[in-house]
């Protein structure tokens, strides 16, 4: 017979919570492919893409806002980089200040998506896509994978949705794009020390007076 105790009940109400919470797999419906190189070269491009010579990508988003380049923040955590750099110089050292400060100045005030794309079609584009996510995996439409998006956050709205509609609207084709292949370690800068700087020297100091011998007072030196 086996005995019941805390940890055992702990445990089973947490795996039942859990299932619970489980929800099932979405179904998707067979497409005209499959997860072979033989089944994808299968694949021609549509003839409007063929045929429409020019397009516009638009990269926009939070990492936009201290115009320092795409990849800012995953470097801005980066010791020594110019974007980290300019980052401590502007908004204060990354792990004070970190990314989570650039994303509500990311407000789109003037934000006109059917302007940009009249001004797009006027330059000869007849196609137009536009980011949906960077590696940051801020979400600029109203997701539902988590919270930081732009519809809860920054300029509290459906970036994504505008520009969809804008771009159909004046009879472009529309696409967007993702960079969640980034994701996973995008970050991983941020878990790092600085080994110069103020804040190294700091961690060293506070790391020798853990490790240094105590000295009684009654036997310390009285010059010390």
């Amino acid at each position: 017979m086996s005995t019941i105790t805390r940890r055992t009940v702990i445990a089973a109400l947490g795996a039942a919570a859990a299932a619970k919470g489980q929800e099932p797999h979405p179904e998707f419906s067979s497409g005209p492919f499959t997860n072979t190189w033989e089944s994808l070269r299968q694949y021609t491009v549509p003839d409007w893409f063929r045929d429409a010579k020019f397009g516009i990508w638009s990269c926009w988003g939070p990492q936009a806002i201290p115009e320092q380049g795409d990849w800012y923040a995953r470097n801005m955590y980066v010791e020594g980089h110019r974007q980290y750099k300019y980052h401590v110089e502007h908004y204060g050292h990354p792990s004070r200040f970190g990314y989570k400060v650039v994303i509500p100045l990311f407000r789109g005030e003037r934000f006109d998506a059917e302007s940009l794309i009249s001004l797009y079609q006027r330059a000869g584009a007849r196609y137009f896509f536009v980011l949906a996510v960077h590696c940051d995996n801020f979400d600029l439409w109203n997701s539902r994978h988590h919270r930081r998006n732009a519809v809860n956050m920054g300029p509290k709205r459906d970036l994504v949705g505008a520009w969809r509609q804008a771009a159909r609207k004046a009879g472009l084709k529309f696409g967007v794009s993702e960079h969640v292949w980034g994701t996973y370690n995008w970050f991983s800068p941020n878990k790092l020390a600085d080994k110069q700087g103020l804040l190294a020297i700091t961690w060293k100091r506070r790391n020798l007076d853990i490790c240094r011998p105590v000295t009684s007072p009654r036997s310390a030196s009285p010059n010390r």
